[in-house]
């Protein structure tokens, strides 16, 4: 199957197996040219004339439409009043370069989106909301194990096309997280301590870039491999709109799944053996672990429960020996412990959390979080100001070692390979709470990640992005910084593709 028929198929939102080899480049397309009239109209209209396969077209949706208000929703209800000009919903390539055409043509800001969960709202805009969700299709070549996913696909998606293949790609538990973000962030999930991240099985993309030019970019020299390289970690929406992926699939065989949680008594004991759990057996087992009040109000280390959820690569006895220490140490209150066939434990592990109205942070750990910091992030929930809503994720860690650190820090973007945990620190409220008992919560929230960083790495992972991260460029880049801008400058020389955290072009010199 050649490259562009490929392109098709995702583009028409047909999940099927199909040959998927990664084939040679496609041949960049000129610049469009420009929309032969200005306004919303004549995209409107360039749109209804771009059909994908099965006739399709694009369609541009704009205030007080049908399906307006539904597609302009993002998943942080913070950023909900970030209305956009229109949203062009794009079932081809062709759609986005009209969209970047006239962007560009029009002098309009513009944002894209997959699955809408960008944290920090980075996926709204005020101008054209560009939304590949249409493009959605995936083709496995089941010989290869090479899979071709549009940019549209969610995790959903790629579980629903994947359960009666024996394959899989690592990627998230939450359903409608995109795959465009998650891997362009990384791409964390239950299996990346085993297979890696979502970014490391990438093996080809296919993107528009500033200039009009659909590219396809590889890791073999000259085939836009700068691009390749940036799209594994270096955040999304930084130099192109991608369009589809291709992955190296892995085998699926029956793991254990577990979710055990235990009363409020020596909780600082119970979180460092599930560290040194983890750390020890690194590829086995993946866990996210925190500690967390059983109801809403005011928070006391009385109140605090112990949770560990996740997945081991081995029978349920072989897991029940490893956690026999901390099973040992308190009498859980749930204790689930199953075996299963790996799609049903991806069913069990799912989660739309969070969702609603919420802000959040992240850092890194390397090695693990010390009784002296657990300590400190237990004084800072107790000065938890207060809200209407129980705070399920005031302090998380999640497994991001093993399989993950085998990359180095410089073969991707993604350059926290040094890590063995993300640490993630959130609150939450609803409508319910006032504009006072909100700011409250953010800065409680702002001094608390301040006070950890004496425990943790200097570092953010950019798909838990926030706002309000002081020197984000160094936190979710590191030493990967400088390349980066090098590879903005390369492929977005006029700085097209920019909102308030996107890479910033090189420095001039004097």
């Amino acid at each position: 199957m050649s490259s562009v028929s490929r392109r098709r198929l995702f583009q028409s939102g047909a999940a099927m197996a199909a040959g998927a080899a990664l084939g040679s480049r496609v041949p960049a397309a000129a610049a469009l040219e420009a929309p032969r009239a200005n306004g919303l109209e004549a995209l409107a209209r360039d749109l209804r004339n771009l059909r994908d396969p099965q006739g399709r077209p694009s369609r541009l949706i704009r205030p007080n439409e049908p399906g307006f208000l539904v597609a302009a929703w993002p998943n942080n209800g913070r950023w909900a009043d970030v209305s956009p000009l229109a949203i062009a919903m794009c079932t081809g390539d062709e759609a986005v370069r009209a969209c970047i055409a006239w962007a560009r043509q029009e002098r309009r800001p513009f944002a894209i989106r997959c699955g809408g969960h960008n944290y920090a709202g980075f996926s709204t805009t005020g101008g054209l909301l560009i939304d590949v969700k249409p493009m959605s299709g995936i083709a496995i070549d089941a010989k290869t194990g090479l899979v071709t996913i549009g940019a549209g696909a969610n995790n959903q998606d790629m579980a629903d096309a994947f359960r009666a293949s024996g394959l899989a790609v690592a990627s998230g538990r939450c359903p409608t997280v995109g795959i465009s973000g998650l891997t362009l962030g990384g791409g964390w999930g239950f299996s990346a301590t085993r297979y890696g991240l979502t970014c490391d099985a990438l093996r080809a993309t296919e993107a528009v870039t500033a200039d009009g030019r659909l590219r396809r970019a590889t890791a073999k020299a000259g085939e836009d491999d700068a691009l390749f390289w940036a799209a594994r970690g270096g955040g999304g929406g930084n130099f192109a709109v991608h369009t589809s992926f291709t992955y190296q699939a892995h085998e699926v065989h029956d793991v254990t799944v577990f979710n055990i949680v235990w009363p409020a008594e020596r909780q600082v004991e119970l979180m460092l053996d599930l560290q040194e759990i983890q750390l020890a057996h690194p590829d086995l087992i993946s866990t996210r672990s925190k500690m967390a009040p059983a109801n809403a109000g005011k928070v006391t280390r009385g109140a605090l429960h112990v949770q560990t959820l996740g997945q081991f690569f081995g029978p349920p006895d072989k897991l029940r020996e490893l956690l026999a220490g901390p099973l040992g140490r308190v009498a859980p209150m749930v204790c689930e412990i199953n075996g299963m066939n790996y799609w049903a434990a991806r069913d069990y592990l799912v989660t739309d959390d969070p969702i609603g109205l919420y802000d959040i942070r992240s850092s890194y750990v390397a090695g693990r979080l010390g009784g002296a910091g657990l300590e400190r992030m237990i004084g800072w929930m107790e000065r938890w100001p207060g809200g209407s809503l129980r705070q399920d994720n005031m302090g998380i860690l999640f497994a991001a070692g093993g399989k993950v650190k085998a990359v180095g820090t410089t073969e991707t973007a993604y350059v926290h390979r040094k890590s063995d945990f993300i640490v993630e620190m959130e609150a939450s409220w609803s409508p319910l709470d006032t504009p006072e008992v909100v700011a409250a919560q953010q800065r409680w929230l702002t001094a608390y990640f301040a006070d950890m960083q004496d425990f943790v790495q200097k570092e953010s992972y950019v798909n838990f992005p926030s706002r309000d991260l002081p020197n984000w460029l160094d936190a979710y880049y590191g030493e990967n910084v400088a390349r980066l801008r090098t590879i903005k400058l390369q492929y977005d020389p006029d700085n097209v593709f920019r909102f308030p955290q996107s890479i910033p072009l090189p420095q001039a010199t004097k």
